[in-house]
């Protein structure tokens, strides 16, 4: 399909049957437009800067601090990790928005993503004076229009960066090339002067037309871009603006691809590729919700690998981390169409069973357990098999974290009566079985070695 841009749009917004009052609205359009444009850009990277801080949250915890090397100069940490040079997140920004973005202690430059050909990062440079009184002193988010910066035109914006006590450490400043706009507002309006005369009504209907339709999309943009700043990574932005094939269009699909990767960056366990708490947490609720307008039943289950230490203790970790993804693996598939599974930390994976109650779960429960009993993973030379127990508890409304307790009550009581099992009820003791030891790890050579049987006394986790 022909990409129709907002450079042929603005050819027919605008037109006057004399030439004082095209040229009037000439002046008109280009003054309206160009602070419109510039305007909601500012917003934009307002929420652009936002989203950074929130991505910051998200992968660091604790507060943001300077700490001073050897030489004399400072290193900028967040929690315990130092950011100074770590650039993943403002450079995946940078390929999502198309905008330059600075992390600034103070009113000093410590990450940035402006750089020079040979991509040196200008860090060091500071702001001036007024912008650093209103940012730092007044706590207020500053805008600033065609400002010279590394010989070119920006919009600039910068956000007070706060920590968790509401002091303000610094300021994300977020750049846009505004030469390029400036260029094509000129280009778009001129025309209305050639073509005034006879088609002033023409172009004050197209135009009326134009502008709202820019006006709703623009409007669209900036609420989808609000959500995803709030922490909202499931939001859906409205699909017709999705399928425009104008600059508008491709903005949209850069903002969601940037949502996509925020999401998976934060709700996704890296080694078993699982979701992961917030994962659990935020589907939940959902499933909670339905629950609660349609009446129909969910479960919750934790479950934990069985002498998982001894696993690693015997096998080493990588043998260990290879079981967490067999068993991860195992899960997800026996969670199609059943609900969905999540690590929760360590060995302990948590189940959301949607539309079955807990006898029903604790069914398919079983004979996943069967599975994983038959499953042998096979790592580093040796071949383990585990087993798995499991705490399962009704849904109802009621705070996730509350059903997580009552499910993991009934886990730790499957884990001092026998492991091996699934555990709906601890009023009576569990119907006893045989738990499967560990098979012996296997040299590469196909001879089998054995070790003495150590007393099992402690629990997994």
């Amino acid at each position: 399909m022909k990409k129709t841009g907002l450079y042929k749009k603005m050819l027919t917004m605008a037109v006057a049957p004399i030439l004082i009052l095209g040229l009037s609205l000439t002046v008109f359009c280009y003054t309206r437009f160009t602070n419109t444009i510039y305007e909601q850009a500012q917003e934009d990277m307002i929420n652009v800067a936002r989203s950074v801080m929130l991505a910051y949250d998200m992968k660091y915890s604790g507060d943001y601090y300077p700490v001073k090397d050897a030489s004399g100069n400072f290193d900028f940490y967040k929690g315990e990790a130092d950011i100074t040079n770590e650039t993943q997140i403002v450079d995946d920004f940078k390929k999502a928005t198309g905008t330059e973005i600075s992390l600034l202690y103070m009113d000093m430059r410590v990450n940035t993503t402006f750089a020079a050909y040979d991509g040196t990062r200008f860090t060091g440079v500071c702001t001036n004076e007024d912008t650093t009184e209103k940012v730092l002193g007044k706590g207020q988010t500053v805008k600033y229009s065609n400002v010279k910066m590394f010989n070119d035109d920006y919009l600039l914006v910068y956000v007070p960066l706060e920590n968790a006590d509401g002091r303000i450490i610094g300021m994300v400043e977020v750049a846009r090339p505004s030469t390029a706009m400036t260029v094509s507002v000129v280009h778009a309006v001129w025309p209305i002067l050639v073509f005034a005369l006879g088609f002033m009504l023409f172009g004050a209907i197209v135009s009326y037309r134009s502008t709202k339709e820019i006006t709703n999309v623009l409007s669209k943009l900036q609420t989808f871009m609000n959500k995803v700043a709030g922490g909202n990574l499931t939001t859906e932005l409205d699909i017709d603006v999705l399928k425009r094939t104008d600059e508008l269009g491709e903005i949209s699909k850069s903002a969601t691809s940037m949502q996509k990767s925020i999401r998976g960056f934060v709700e996704t366990d890296p080694l078993t590729k699982l979701g992961n708490r917030r994962f659990f947490l935020n589907q939940t609720d959902r499933v909670i919700t339905r629950s609660q307008a349609s009446g129909l039943p969910f479960s919750i289950a934790i479950a934990d690998i069985d002498f998982f230490k001894k696993v690693n203790d015997t096998y080493g970790h990588n043998a260990g981390d290879e079981v967490l993804k067999a068993v991860a693996n195992k899960l997800k598939q026996a969670m199609t169409s059943k609900g969905f599974a999540a690590r929760w930390g360590g060995e302990e994976f948590v189940l959301c069973f949607d539309k079955c109650d807990m006898h029903e779960a604790a069914e398919h429960l079983w004979k996943t357990l069967e599975s994983i009993r038959e499953m042998v993973v096979s790592t580093e030379g040796f071949d383990i098999k585990i087993t798995m127990t499991f705490g399962v508890v009704d849904g109802y409304p009621e705070k996730i974290e509350r059903l997580i307790e009552l499910a993991d009550e009934k886990l730790y009581y499957g884990k001092q009566n026998g492991r091996n099992r699934v555990v709906t009820t601890v009023e009576a003791a569990p119907e006893k079985e045989t738990e499967p030891a560990n098979e012996e790890p296997k040299a590469p050579a196909k001879k089998t070695t054995s070790r003495k049987k150590k007393t099992e006394t402690e629990d997994n986790k």
